[in-house]
């Protein structure tokens, strides 16, 4: 009965072992196995792949991933930022990395997801870079104004330069140089904005100075006319001008003769013809500012009204714009009728200084 036991024993022994002999070879085998699949090492240095990212910047900029504009300094990118955020082997052993960009000048930000995939070539490995996602803005104001919107395409004298990096625009306040018949409250501005691509004049949000034309309110009486047929105003007297409507009133004079003010003139007064003719008349109308097309200041009406002697009057004015005006001094062309007769007649006349 021992014998048999004992037997036992041994056949249980036996099977124990072989069990343990499989499960210590199963082990083995499957080291071996997991040996075998483990990742290829990546073999490229980040900071390796950092250095050749960075040295693309003239190929970004040609691809117009990095901005460049006329409205700014187009000086050096650099990369600032370069976080990569896996790197793995691909099945042809070429080394990868994902990472995010950031490249940076004194205009501009600009961030990017990159894809480096350095392929194997022999003992080295050969970089291939692309870029998506990109965003950019901008980070300080213009400094200069290619449009010539400006008095100067160079801002960087300007001192009023208001960058607004959260709106991405740039406010320009330009002081206003009022002429003799303006004056002038506040400053002209201009708005540029960024729209990820391009800086670009948004007129939409502009705006002007408050410029009002009161100076223009005065007697002019000033005038140096050896006239012909046709006469001369020998008196313009802007009494009333409404800022808002622009409407203005005025009394003037024509006289048809021989007729001067200026002393050097003073002989010909006692020449005048006995059968010269005075008409006055009140004449109204709209003030207009017109510029011309260099951007001088000048302002325009056409006046009418009903002169002393029941016949229609019609005045045209303007002030300054052109090179041969003076302060305050008034371009006119006036159409008069007389009881016998239809007169034209321009020139200028002054108010006293």
């Amino acid at each position: 009965m021992e014998v048999v036991m004992q037997m036992k024993r041994l056949k249980m022994n036996h099977a124990s072992w072989l069990r343990a002999t499989v499960a210590i070879a199963f082990a083995a085998c499957a080291l071996a196995a997991l040996a075998g699949c483990a990742s290829p090492k990546v073999e490229v240095e980040q900071s390796q792949v950092q250095s050749d990212f960075e040295a693309t910047e003239q190929s970004l900029i040609a691809d117009g991933v990095l901005v460049q504009s006329p409205y700014v300094d187009n000086n050096n990118y650099a990369l600032t930022a370069f976080d990569v955020s896996d790197s793995h082997v691909a099945d042809d052993g070429a080394n990868v990395f994902n990472a995010k960009a950031t490249f940076e000048n004194s205009a501009f930000r600009t961030t990017m997801d990159v894809v480096a995939t350095y392929a194997k070539d022999g003992d080295s490995y050969m970089p291939n870079f692309e870029t998506s996602n990109a965003s950019t803005k901008a980070v300080s104001g213009i400094v200069y104004d290619p449009q010539g919107t400006l008095s100067s395409s160079d801002l960087k004298n300007i001192q009023d330069v208001d960058f607004d990096e959260e709106a991405q625009t740039c406010t320009v306040s330009v002081a206003y140089e009022p002429e003799w018949f303006e004056s002038v409250q506040g400053d002209v501005k201009y708005v540029y904005r960024f729209d990820g691509t391009s800086w670009a004049p948004d007129a939409s949000a502009n705006s002007s100075a408050a410029v009002s034309y009161s100076p223009l309110v005065a007697t002019y009486d000033q005038f140096d006319a050896d006239t012909d047929k046709g006469g001369c105003l020998t008196k313009i007297d802007i009494v009333s001008l409404d800022e808002k409507t622009g409407e203005v009133t005025a009394n003037v004079t024509w006289t048809r003769g021989k007729h001067s003010n200026h002393a050097a003139a003073a002989a010909l007064r006692s020449v005048t013809d006995d059968t010269d003719v005075t008409i006055d008349a009140t004449v109204e109308g709209t003030l207009y500012s017109a510029p011309t097309e260099e951007g001088k200041h000048r302002v325009t009406a056409t006046l009418t009204g009903t002169a002393s002697n029941g016949k229609p009057m019609v005045v045209g004015i303007f002030a300054g714009g052109d090179g041969y005006t003076e302060n305050g001094m008034i371009v006119y062309n006036a159409s008069v009728q007389t009881d016998d007769a239809s007169y034209t007649c321009g020139s200028t006349i002054s108010k006293k200084i």
